[in-house]
């Protein structure tokens, strides 16, 4: 369009110059010749923007390439790692809530990253993790904000925070019988069962997620009148469906006291993710926590603690979700998920922790 404009032009004024013939000194060709010359810098000012416009088009593209390279990665959150241990080159991490291990390479373009995880781990501070996508390897790592150090120092804590329900509660239960009864009741509500309420509980997904299976389950149990304890247990965790592996770096589940045929009182752990046919008993729980079959297992440490407890750290920091909305979100979350795919599993960060 800008050429034939040009042309155009050219025409135009071409013309009024015929017009003229001998008159080429007179002041009207003088003024033809200003109104050419003003169209040509309209003309080169034109062709000069449009050259500036490409540059910058490009600009804009290679901001994009850039932008595309941070948004390849996959976000996952601000959050508090509790751990860091190499492997054979390789550094494992695991994080709070999360049961699934991330890894990230000893490399020398990583070594920043993973100083940086050292350190907050030391200070059980936040920092922001960014993951290869449909990996757990970590991509990236950024510093917590303020913001984010505040929320975290808040929502971790060592103390033992009393729950003023469970007072009224009974801690034993009655019989075997009872102890059946309930397990069935809390296996009723498994995600694809037509008995399930909303939220279902995921035990048919065991990539990750227990944190919030115990605590439905333990609602479940109060609702009933009884309280229960939870049992955690750490270390490298690998667990059999029957049809895949998990590995997990903690897993938690309820554990209940139940007088015997005799009157004993004996505690059993409720886990339908790992035992579908009944309570077992802790030992038999954490065994199956570490199935060889799914590669090499060890069970580092585990601790009981009081069913309020949300979440507890291998170094005893408690997060607690009173009022259910951390739990009910995550297993909104993976209500759909079956098996041990996809792993990882989606982000919860949305969730709160």
């Amino acid at each position: 369009m800008l050429v034939f404009y040009f042309f155009l032009l050219l025409i135009s004024h071409f013309s009024e110059l015929k017009s003229l013939h001998e008159k080429i000194l007179t002041t009207k060709f003088m003024r033809i010749m200003k109104n050419f010359f003003l169209s040509m810098m309209v003309f080169a000012t034109m062709l000069s923007f449009n050259a500036c416009s490409d540059a910058g088009a490009n600009q804009d593209q290679g901001l994009n390439t850039t932008e595309s390279g941070e948004i390849a990665m996959k976000d996952f959150g601000r959050t508090v790692p509790v751990g860091i241990d190499e492997e054979n080159g390789t550094f494992k991490v695991s994080f709070i809530i999360s049961a699934q291990p991330y890894t990230i390479k000893a490399s020398k373009e990583n070594e920043k990253y993973i100083s940086m995880i050292r350190q907050a781990v030391k200070d059980e501070s936040p920092v922001h993790v960014f993951l290869k996508p449909n990996s757990n390897e970590i991509a990236k790592v950024e510093k917590g904000t303020d913001e984010d150090i505040r929320f975290f120092r808040s929502a971790l804590t060592k103390e033992e925070r009393s729950d003023n329900t469970a007072r009224r509660l009974a801690t034993v239960i009655p019989d075997v019988a009872t102890l059946n009864s309930l397990f069935a009741q809390i296996k009723s509500q498994s995600c694809g069962t037509s008995t399930a309420s909303s939220p279902c509980i995921t035990f048919r997904y065991p990539v990750d997620g227990c944190y919030a299976r115990a605590h439905k389950m333990r609602q479940i149990l109060n609702n009933a009148g009884y309280e229960c304890e939870k049992q955690f247990v750490y270390g490298s965790l690998r667990a059999s469906t029957g049809t895949c592996c998990v590995s997990w770096v903690y897993h938690v589940a309820i554990l209940v006291s139940f007088k015997n045929a005799s009157g004993i009182v004996e505690k059993r752990i409720i886990d339908p993710s790992l035992n579908s046919t009944g309570p077992i008993t802790d030992t038999a729980w954490r065994s199956a926590c570490t199935n060889s079959t799914c590669g090499s297992t060890s069970v580092s440490s585990y601790a009981n603690t009081a069913g309020n407890v949300y979440y507890r750290s291998p170094s005893g920091s408690l997060l607690y979700d009173n009022n259910y909305v951390n739990t009910n979100c995550v297993l909104t979350t993976f209500s759909s998920l079956s098996g041990c795919s996809p792993s990882p599993a989606p982000s919860v960060g949305h969730c709160g922790f």
